[in-house]
């Protein structure tokens, strides 16, 4: 194992958050750089992986590496998800057992539900790879939790600054497992609960040791020795550096106590330290305790604390929430997620209580951090911190005085809704949402009325979403049409290019509402509007963000088109947005891009020949299964085979359009054979119904009785307990009684 890291300018990682990414071995020289950057771009942390994931490693180095993590991100591929490797089976594991908070990124799309299937968890996973305009950016999800998860620089020096003293914990790096036994030791202790610990954390080779124990030594007031044999090996790091600055401050300032521990397990024959070669090689060493003996220990480490300057604690629970949160991330302690879980309920249960503490509580339990994971008790934290803030918000404070009781009460109850909705409670998240809505209506005086606008679009935009989900279309339009009214004002108040692309997004929701509400005219109204936004967006900007924001709008353009039949007008969409899609995948270069391009070839390849243009669908088809095989070939995707299998069946019909049977029957019969496959190996019902259906399509192509009769048991297999598919059964019978005449 070679561990290695990744920060701001190759700054220094000491005293950084600390995040493990791990990904397959074949995916790491695209990965590791490039989600290092996506999360360095939010967070100033130091990004830790292993420079040799093939390579043999040691269990419990690995173990202690992940230990000291704040958070676990898993690049995840098909490749991941579906080959044996360490990062999967050994490392995610581990994360996972030792409740150390995991964030799966996406390389692919559609893997969100194989990654929790494949792991068998319920984690909240983020998609590198979303296109969706409607849907919250990549960007903002990332920051969002990268905020929720990692402390800051801000944040991490009132933690410090809360401790009442500094312990410098001196010990030989192969006795690590001894160091942090001593650790925990010395913080069993409650006396010594608020004393933070410096040790040298992820030294690695290549670091100006001396600058970094200097720093230390000189916020600390007690060395802590941590005693092994190995301590006696000549002209080891302790001996020539570490110990000589101790002894010699101790003798010249006497302001830094020297404590010495020897630790050792008996259950597992650790050797003794001989004392006397300890005294001889450590001149001016103090009594040697032990860690058997923990009442002279503690009272050794309470003499000598006594001797140096502590600062008085207030104990309070914004003080018990900055020391929880040091025990959580390892911030100058060991980290202790119990004791951090401790700390902080006593703070955000307090008579005064900590709201941050509070609201920390629900992260942990909403993505298992030091706790395991549990949606139910994030939700009762949640409500709490709602209460927490609706009681301080009705106390009257006078909007001069800023303190924002008012705003924080509205995010509390929309961060319940968000859950309440994860929990599958629609109904309950409906009425949350509303009553953030209300208080968003009362804090002009608070933010200002610009500010109100903004979060009442924002709210009405989730209740639109909300009712849409429960399938309440009427409900859904009206607060769409809101949070358009809202947004055609600020667009014209602002001026700004993130204001036109609010409202154009405010456009396309309720164009959706439309169409799924079977009102396409209403619907196209509103893409078209849409769609100027954006071609003048993309015309000023020219980026990635606005090419597929406008290819976007053109294919949902096209596909009202084609419904109506006006293939026309269709292609033209189609074809604007596959050349959007196609500038895309040579810049970006990334699987998802391609599929992208691939989607929009066979859709215009569709709508070709409709309109007759038999040959360039052909053509536009069949480079699309060029492309999805490439992707296949490199990730080997769930999500992209189902894609090569359904661009081979619209190729194949293509080519029947041309009369050509024979590459149409190739066409047809790979792609049953990858559904076979699909079906094989994930089997579910949707895996189930795609194969019938590709039996169905050949059996129809070819005439094939016994296809058919394969497609037919499928669906009825299903129907007990998937009634929807009774009407495919029912086309199937249809069929079968054609290609088999009663009397045979």
């Amino acid at each position: 194992m070679k561990l290695q890291y990744i920060t701001r300018g190759m700054s220094d990682a000491r005293g950084k958050p600390r995040v493990f990414l791990a990904c397959h071995p074949e995916d790491r020289e695209r990965a590791i750089p490039l989600i290092a950057e996506d999360l360095l771009r939010h967070a100033n942390c130091a990004v830790w992986y292993d420079a040799e994931p093939e390579a043999d490693f040691d269990p419990q180095e690995l173990r202690a590496a992940l230990d000291e993590m704040q958070l676990f991100v898993a690049a995840v591929s098909s490749k991941f998800l579906y080959t044996a490797h360490r990062a999967k089976d050994v490392e995610l594991k581990y994360a996972l057992q030792r409740h150390i908070p995991v964030l799966p990124i996406l390389l692919e799309s559609g893997l969100s539900r194989e990654f929790n299937r494949v792991t068998d968890t319920k984690i909240q996973v983020v998609n590198r790879c979303v296109s969706d305009p409607t849907a919250t950016p990549y960007e903002e999800v990332l920051d969002t939790y990268l905020k929720s998860m990692l402390v800051g620089n801000e944040l991490a020096e009132k933690v410090r600054d809360a401790f009442d003293a500094y312990v410098f914990l001196s010990y030989r790096k192969k006795d690590r497992r001894h160091a942090q036994r001593l650790m925990h030791l010395i913080h069993e202790n409650k006396q010594f609960r608020d004393i933070a610990i410096w040790y040298d954390e992820f030294l690695v080779p290549g670091e100006n040791y001396n600058d970094a124990i200097r720093d230390a030594f000189e916020k600390s007031g007690l060395f802590a020795l941590a005693v092994t044999p190995s301590l006696l090996e000549p002209e080891n790091y302790v001996m020539r550096v570490e110990f000589p600055l101790a002894r010699d401050r101790r003798r010249d300032k006497g302001d830094l106590q020297i404590v010495p521990v020897e630790l050792y397990e008996t259950a597992l024959g650790d050797p003794r330290t001989d004392r006397g070669q300890l005294e001889t090689a450590y001149q001016e060493i103090p009594p040697l305790q032990d860690e058997h003996r923990p009442a002279e220990m503690n009272a050794a480490l309470l003499d000598a604390l006594g001797r140096i300057a502590r600062k008085e604690s207030d104990g309070s629970a914004r003080h018990r929430f900055f020391i929880g949160l040091a025990y959580l991330c390892g911030i100058d302690v060991e980290v202790d997620r119990s004791r951090a879980l401790e700390l902080l309920e006593s703070a955000a249960t307090d008579p005064v209580p900590c709201f941050d503490a509070t609201e920390k509580l629900v992260d942990m339990y909403r993505s298992g951090d030091g706790v395991a994971l549990d949606l139910n008790r994030a939700i009762q934290w949640q409500r709490r911190l709602c209460e927490q803030c609706r009681s301080e918000h009705e106390k009257g404070h006078s909007p001069d005085e800023h303190l924002g009781f008012g705003t924080r009460y509205f995010r509390a109850l929309m961060g319940l809704s968000d859950l309440l909705r994860e929990a599958g409670s629609l109904p309950e998240a409906v009425v949350t949402a509303e009553q953030a809505l209300a208080v968003a209506g009362t804090l002009t005086d608070e933010v200002g009325a610009r500010e109100v606008d903004r979060d009442t679009a924002v709210i009405c935009n989730r209740l639109g979403g909300l009712c849409r989900a429960s399938g309440d279309l009427d409900r859904a339009e009206a607060y769409y049409r809101r949070s358009l009214d809202i947004s055609e004002r600020l667009a014209r108040e602002m001026g700004t290019a993130r204001a036109r692309r609010d409202l154009s997004v405010s456009q396309e929701r309720l164009g959706d509402v439309y169409r799924k509400r079977g009102e396409p005219d209403r619907a196209e109204a509103l893409y078209l509007s849409a769609r100027a936004l954006r071609v003048a967006l993309n015309d000023a900007i020219g980026d990635a963000g606005t090419r597929r924001d406008l290819s976007a709008i053109l294919t949902k353009l096209g596909n009202v088109k084609r419904a109506r039949r006006d293939y026309d007008g269709a292609a033209g969409d189609y074809g604007a947005a596959l050349e959007l899609d196609r500038v895309l995948a040579e810049e970006t270069r990334t699987w998802q891009a391609r599929d992208d391009y691939a989607v929009s070839l066979v859709k215009l390849g569709d709508v070709q020949r409709t309109r007759g243009e038999t040959r360039e669908a052909v053509e536009l088809q069949s480079k699309a299964v060029e492309i999805f095989q490439k992707n296949v070939d490199e990730t080997g995707s769930l999500e992209y085979r189902k894609h090569l299998a359904s661009g081979l069946e619209k190729l194949a019909k293509s080519w029947v359009g041309l009369w050509q049977r024979e590459p149409a029957e190739r066409c047809y019969r790979r792609s049953v054979a990858l559904r076979e496959d699909l079906m094989n190996e994930y089997p579910s019902h949707i895996t189930r119904h795609e194969l019938a259906t590709a039996y169905f399509l050949f059996a129809d192509f070819s005439g094939d009785a016994g296809m058919m009769r394969r497609a037919l048991r499928l669906w009825e297999e299903m129907c007990p307990d998937h009634p929807e598919y009774a009407r495919y059964a029912d086309s199937a019978r249809r069929m079968l009684a054609k290609l088999v005449p009663v009397h045979d």
